[in-house]
């Protein structure tokens, strides 16, 4: 039967010095893989709609505003979100000048500092080979590449908090200093994105309920950790409510949350099951570690039940609870967004490097654990170039579906800078992409709207105004069409993307009609 280190409450943390030099080796290792993986085509525009734009136009205003307390989007109140990705791309902006790469660097930060983390939670456990090997995994997930570590998003500081978190719980469950830590960390987690920043919360409350080797705090540990992430959380909820935004409670909590559980907010009415069917297609590529978990379950099984449960460390049974309420989140919530099982592939990463860890301990060439143990992580690494294109070619094909909004902003932008003073006006939904690069407040209609309202006395208005029209109402009262996003969705279609490395600029606006 495998052996892991013998069942702690408290993790033992790695001590650093000379001895531990292959510590150090390994941490940079996992910051360059991180950092190669992560800054793929970083700087490349466009910033995706909707998310990228809408976050970076939200930075870039408060940037220029200098009201970082009272969020808006294209000059609108902005209560969608908590403010921590906001401040930080803002900041990102004022260090680096504001671009696409400035707009994304927080993510990587926050990505790199997650695998850390893996790293750092698992090699107490299940060594560092395992911890190694866990660190890696997210790698190879699309979601955690796009969402978590390469695009402007709010699921980066979630992910990075949230696993901050855990790592605090397991060094100090039973040390006071820890569970504020803990709790501080949910408290940063919720002002990453919103209630969902609850999951590290509830995770760390059952563990300290009923989890083996952590249920010794009780609920004094529960009420340090309530304590610490309301003193971070706490703070800017009771500004939105009381002075900022009155509806706050209604939309924040209401609308942007409790809606999003109880009903369908997209268009899609998804299956019950989509949330299980897209977490398979995430972690599909490691089934080869079926193989050696059947071994080591025939082994621990010839041990006894209860043998068998007294080996299994307290951290990883603590990792199964994460791993369980993270995706139940994801299955109970109505609005079926792909990337919600996010949360759910940390535990996942940590739990299929305990099985390779465990079957590749104890003298692995001489048992059959050990040699399918071998054999899955060759196929793996078999597999991971051709996962890695896949990857790759999803995230560029979504960035090509933002290319015309983006050719848009351009075209608008070259309009007012030939005539600034001017007004815009679009005939269809909200773009984020189109406010972003435009550099200007746009005003979305619909068609009949804009035609007898919004251009009513204009001197020269068009004689058809079509739907997904971008219109220019200029200082001098003309109004004149300068784009049709459906003229560039075809043109898009019939050219390549343009260079990925040039920077944002004017350029673009002439080739893209």
């Amino acid at each position: 039967m495998p052996q892991y280190p013998p069942p702690a409450t408290r993790a033992e943390p790695l001590a650093p010095g000379r001895k531990n030099l292959r510590l150090w080796v390994e941490l940079l290792l996992i910051v360059v893989a991180g950092a190669l993986a992560l800054t793929v085509n970083i700087g490349q525009r466009p910033l995706l709609d909707w998310d990228e734009a809408t976050y970076a136009q939200v930075a870039h205003e408060t940037l220029h505003s200098h009201r970082i307390f009272d969020l808006t989007w294209n000059g609108a109140p902005y209560v969608k979100k908590p403010p921590l990705l906001f401040w930080m791309v803002a900041g990102s902006f004022r260090i680096l000048g504001e671009s696409e790469l400035a707009a994304r660097v927080p993510s990587v930060i926050a990505g790199i500092g997650t695998l850390l983390l893996i790293y750092l939670i698992a090699a107490p456990v299940i060594g560092r080979f395992g911890a190694l090997f866990a660190s890696l995994i997210p790698l190879s997930f699309y979601f955690f590449i796009a969402r978590g570590g390469r695009e402007c998003a709010t699921d980066a500081p979630l992910l990075f908090f949230s696993t901050l978190a855990i790592y605090a719980l397991i060094r100090g469950p039973d040390r006071r200093v820890w569970l504020v830590l803990c709790g501080m960390a949910c408290g940063l987690a919720i002002l990453s994105k919103g209630l969902a920043g609850m999951l590290p919360v509830i995770v760390a409350a059952g563990a300290l309920a009923f989890v083996p080797g952590y249920s010794a705090a009780g609920l004094g540990g529960v009420t340090w950790i309530a304590a610490g992430a309301a003193l971070t959380a706490g703070p800017w909820c009771l500004y939105e409510a009381l002075f900022n935004y009155p509806a706050f409670l209604a939309n924040f909590v209401g609308y942007e949350t409790l809606r999003r559980v109880a009903t369908h907010l997209e268009d899609d009415q998804l299956e019950t099951h989509f949330a299980l069917v897209t977490f398979d297609g995430e972690i599909k590529h490691l089934w080869p570690l079926i193989l050696p978990l059947i071994a080591l379950t025939v082994e621990l099984c010839r041990a006894g039940l209860r043998s068998t449960l007294r080996a299994v460390p307290p951290p990883v049974w603590l990792w199964l609870w994460w791993f369980a309420v993270t995706l139940a989140a994801a299955c109970a919530v109505q609005t079926r967004l792909p990337w919600y099982i996010l949360p759910a592939l940390i535990p996942t990463a940590l739990l299929a490097a305990a099985i390779a860890a465990g079957a590749l301990r104890e003298r692995p060439l001489h048992s059959a654990a050990g040699l399918l143990g071998f054999a899955a992580l060759a196929i793996i690494a078999v597999q991971a170039p051709a996962r890695w294109r896949i990857i790759n070619h999803i995230e560029q094909r979504q960035r090509a579906h933002s290319m015309p909004s983006y050719v848009l902003g351009m075209k608008a932008r070259a309009a007012v800078s030939a005539d600034p003073g001017g007004e815009l006006f679009f005939v269809g939904v909200p773009l984020p992409t189109l406010v972003y690069y435009s550099g200007m407040r746009c005003n979305f209609v619909e068609s009949s709207e804009l035609a007898h309202v919004e251009l009513a006395g204009a001197e020269a208005a068009p004689d058809t105004i079509g739907s997904h029209d971008l219109v220019l109402l200029d200082s001098n009262g003309r109004a004149v069409v300068i784009g049709n996003l459906d003229h560039e969705w075809r043109w898009a279609m019939d050219h390549q993307p343009l260079p990925a490395a040039e920077p944002r600029n004017l350029t673009a606006a002439n080739q893209g009609g």
